[in-house]
């Protein structure tokens, strides 16, 4: 069965904060909630051309701080109460595809050796997003403390963070255990 994919309500919860071009949206992405939501060049590009098709966003020139013109899209307000519809009516869904956890329950299938280096790299990767995560915490209080969605913001970087320890304990005690065999 396939699933029904949410990149168009992403964006539209996105461009309901502020207007950005694609690029910009990929790295608002990366640089906010990229620890629990993911969207790739390819899936960015042709959603907004549908979501401007349908009327959810709008394209328009602006200009930066240098003078320079740049297209932009925003929210229009039907995008906004597709969005807010979205919102209030579809249930959570879960993404339940987890590769780590997936070599792991069949390890047995595996060169121990080499599943040992890829837990060294995710534990590695683990402790980036820790310091990811720091960044961004104390880039709340500072830059977006009075901001509107800020509380909402803290109560999912505080999820990522527990969430981002409790895997990096994991990883570390299965490292373990897979060593020990070998």
């Amino acid at each position: 069965m396939k699933r029904e994919s949410k990149t168009q309500y992403a964006l539209l919860g996105i461009l309901a904060q502020c207007e950005m071009n694609g690029y910009e949206i990929r790295k608002y992405i990366e640089s906010t909630i990229s620890f629990f939501w993911s969207e790739s060049f390819g899936q960015i590009y042709p959603t907004l051309t549908k979501l401007e098709k349908d009327g959810f966003i709008k394209e328009w020139e602006k200009s930066d701080s240098n003078g320079k013109k740049k297209k932009v899209f925003k929210v229009t307000r039907s995008g906004l109460e597709e969005f807010r519809r979205w919102m209030d009516q579809s249930p959570i869904q879960t993404n339940k595809r987890n590769e780590l956890l997936f070599k792991v329950f069949f390890g047995r299938h595996m060169n121990s050796k080499l599943l040992v280096e890829q837990l060294d790299l995710e534990i590695k990767k683990q402790k980036e997003d820790l310091k990811s995560l720091k960044v961004f915490q104390k880039e709340l209080k500072t830059e977006w403390g009075k901001h509107p969605d800020n509380e909402y913001w803290n109560m999912t970087l505080e999820y990522a963070e527990k969430q981002t320890h409790l895997n990096l304990e994991w990883i570390q005690k299965v490292k373990g255990k897979i060593q020990e065999k070998l």
